[in-house]
């Protein structure tokens, strides 16, 4: 597998229900996992991200839900 030059890691709250969205909804294939570290790297055509349950150990700072720019009320 060649990997792209940057792969986006995004943290979730949820490793199972992402997997989930991403393989079963959106269609991407599982290239690679740590199910001990909750962690997935995942791939639709030449598009790559990587999967990790938030853990305390990358966060740079505070998260706070949502975690992106967008507002579910």
């Amino acid at each position: 597998m060649k990997f792209n030059g940057l792969v986006p890691e995004l943290s979730v709250a949820d490793i199972t229900v992402s997997k989930e969205f991403y393989i079963g909804i959106l269609g991407f294939r599982m290239e690679y996992e740590r199910t001990e570290d909750k962690f997935a790297f995942v791939s639709f055509g030449a598009a790559q991200i990587m999967l990790e349950e938030i853990n305390g150990h990358w966060n740079t700072g505070e998260l706070e839900y949502p975690f992106g720019r967008g507002d579910i009320k």
